[in-house]
């Protein structure tokens, strides 16, 4: 059997669960990533890259598809949490951004 399939939520593209970040709505309503996986909670995946960070938290769709009510604020921080996160990973001697993303792509 394979590699478990997730979709990204800003680019709709298909990628193994491991290459994508999962972040979750728990039972306070906060939002917290999820590196393990295992974190109780409605959860997303997305790219870690910041073109899909963007298109995934542009306007309500994160709330939406974690069936949530959350104030824009919080999206907001949680939305910048999870790009210096990307950042942090890219000065740590990690990938360019789009050529990681184009290659992932299926």
């Amino acid at each position: 059997m394979g590699l478990p399939i997730r979709t990204c939520i800003g680019c709709r593209g298909k990628f193994p669960k491991k290459d994508l970040l999962r972040f979750v709505c728990n039972a306070a309503g906060s939002l917290r990533a999820d590196p393990t996986g295992k974190l109780p909670g409605r959860g997303a995946y997305v790219c870690l890259s910041q073109a899909c960070i963007n298109a995934a938290f542009r306007s309500q769709k994160v709330t939406t598809l974690l069936r949530v009510n959350l104030s824009k604020d919080a999206v907001d921080l949680f939305k910048q949490e999870l790009l210096d996160l990307v950042n942090s990973e890219k000065r740590e001697g990690g990938t360019d951004e789009k050529e990681s993303h184009s290659a992932k792509r299926k």
